[in-house]
């Protein structure tokens, strides 16, 4: 059950309003945040196992430029949701 909710909301974030050809853009965000947070956060656990130290100032900037990426990502989602030709109305 669980399953069949998340493959179901992973279509509709990457699926047209359609809902069945697949938009590029959404794929290509999906890749890019999916692919950078884990990766920026790896980075920052890495660096302080082997400095022993974590910088405070330098974590915080570069996880606000992930969230603010992210966050460009979607209001660019939900700009082009908008302007996409509307869903076919079920009768």
């Amino acid at each position: 059950m669980p399953l069949t909710i998340l493959t179901k909301c992973l279509k509709d974030c990457l699926t047209e309003n359609d809902g069945v050809s697949y938009c590029p853009f959404r794929i290509a965000g999906m890749a890019l945040a999916g692919s950078g947070i884990p990766t920026f956060i790896w980075g920052a656990v890495h660096t302080v196992l082997v400095t022993g130290a974590l910088d405070y100032v330098a974590f915080a900037t570069g996880f606000g430029g992930m969230l603010t990426g992210l966050t460009v990502l979607c209001a660019g989602i939900a700009l082009k949701a908008k302007t996409d030709t509307p869903a076919p109305e079920d009768e």
